[in-house]
């Protein structure tokens, strides 16, 4: 095993492991962390490619602005670093998730399957063979930024998908500000009233107690 081999095996792990963290702690801060140190496992795992553009703008993109962005908004948030997340619908998504990943891995892994005189697994990448054979690595040529920034607007290569990842990122963001609209209204609602409740019990505790002053010169007269 070459030691190309350990750090990839290595960085995988990292990679693996960070994002279970991320979706299991309950505390929301620690789920931020350990999506930064999931992050610089991809970081790792690009360096290990000698794709130093990819390395750069995972680092300073991801690492740099998404994830210092999502910690200034936990911590400015009150109230849900300690909070008790509750969903119910985990189960189903567990399940969801676990068929996804099996039926990537029958497609796309390197296990080939027959299932009613079909072929399943051992997919043959492009430049890469199969699993059952495969091609040696190639060396990464210096025009790869050039050609992928080409691909990226042939509808025959990524254009297509790039154009749906934009799309599903707008939804996200629409619905992230909705959502933190409406919670933030109801936050102020909320505040508000119990605001109002504390004012009054300070007030009604305030016309029970008799007045220092007056204490102090009955004090005095007896």
């Amino acid at each position: 095993m070459t030691i190309s081999q350990v750090l990839f095996i290595l960085m995988s792990l990292v990679v693996v492991v960070g994002a279970l963290l991320v979706v299991t702690v309950r505390n929301l801060f620690h789920a931020a962390l350990f999506l930064i140190m999931s992050f610089f496992g991809v970081v790792g795992l690009y360096v290990i490619l000698e794709a130093g553009f990819f390395a750069a703008a995972q680092f300073l993109v991801y690492i740099g602005a998404i994830s210092i962005l999502i910690i200034f908004a936990v911590m400015l948030t009150r109230g849900v670093i300690h909070a008790q997340r509750a969903n119910s619908q985990w189960p189903a998504a567990a399940i969801v998730s676990a068929a996804v990943f099996l039926i990537i891995a029958l497609m796309l892994g390197p296990v080939a399957l027959v299932i009613g005189n079909r072929p399943f697994g051992d997919a043959a990448w492009p430049g890469a063979g199969s699993a059952s054979a495969p091609l040696p690595a190639q060396p990464v040529p210096p025009t790869y930024i050039t050609d992928l920034g080409r691909d990226f607007v042939r509808f025959d290569q990524y254009a297509v998908p790039f154009l749906l990842m934009a799309v599903l990122i707008l939804i996200a963001m629409i619905g992230a500000i909705w959502v933190a609209r409406d919670r933030t209204a109801k936050e102020v609602m909320a505040e508000r009233a119990e605001r109002a409740v504390e004012d009054a019990a300070e007030l009604a505790q305030a016309i029970q107690e008799p007045l220092p002053l007056a204490e102090e010169a009955a004090a005095r007269n007896h």
